[in-house]
């Protein structure tokens, strides 16, 4: 039970270093120095190490050795096209089903959004904007659907965090967010969905160039 414990431990520290940049996209992982940085043996860093690789979080290159998830321009844009397909469909039965419950939540994470931008909370406004996008998912009570963000729900944390430090990207990202919620209180799905596209593809969202 306590060996459990600790490699859950260990995974949660390395999983939330690679999420907030401590641990950077890109970058070589060593067993040994995670191991001494943490105060653990290698066992729970090399368990921690395979569960982060099945998340997407960490590659394991033959012959090279272990790194953290980076995307070419290519692999970025797949990414970015597969979550705006299940994010609009997750919003698109949020609304149809739970439009009450959808629209007060993401009011309240907004209001909080707001609060952070006037005070230039940079990592409390991240944590908020991955909170905004997994309420769409909280009420469109479609399991699969909710599995399906979860496979890129690490990697784009991990993202917002990298790109956290890009003004104009944050109060670009803001603005699309009061667009889309102002839209949901009105029911106007299409002009919510327009939102998310522009928030999100990119062909015409913040993300493209940046990483």
């Amino acid at each position: 039970m306590a060996q459990d414990l600790l490699k859950d431990v260990v995974y949660k520290r390395i999983k939330d270093m690679i999420i907030n940049g401590s641990l950077p996209m890109g970058g070589k992982l060593s067993e040994s120095a995670l191991a001494t940085r943490l105060a653990a043996s290698k066992a729970p860093v090399r368990d921690a190490l395979r569960r982060l690789q099945s998340e997407g979080l960490v590659q394991i290159k033959p012959k090279s050795g272990t790194f953290v998830f980076s995307l070419n321009d290519v692999e970025f844009k797949d990414l970015l096209e597969f979550r705006f397909y299940v994010e609009a469909k997750a919003m698109s039965l949020s609304l149809k089903k739970n439009p009450k419950q959808l629209v007060q939540e993401i009011s309240s994470i907004l209001d909080n959004m707001d609060y952070c931008i006037s005070n230039g909370s940079t990592v409390e406004y991240i944590r908020l904007d991955n909170l905004f996008h997994e309420a769409l998912f909280n009420w469109c009570q479609n399991p699969y659907l909710t599995q399906a963000y979860i496979l890129i729900s690490s990697r784009m944390a991990t993202i917002r965090h990298y790109m956290g430090s890009n003004d104009e990207h944050m109060h670009r990202s803001y603005q699309q967010h009061v667009t889309i919620v102002k839209a949901l209180r009105e029911n106007d799905y299409d002009t919510a969905l327009d939102a998310l596209q522009g928030h999100i593809l990119p062909e015409y969202g913040a993300y493209w160039g940046l990483l």
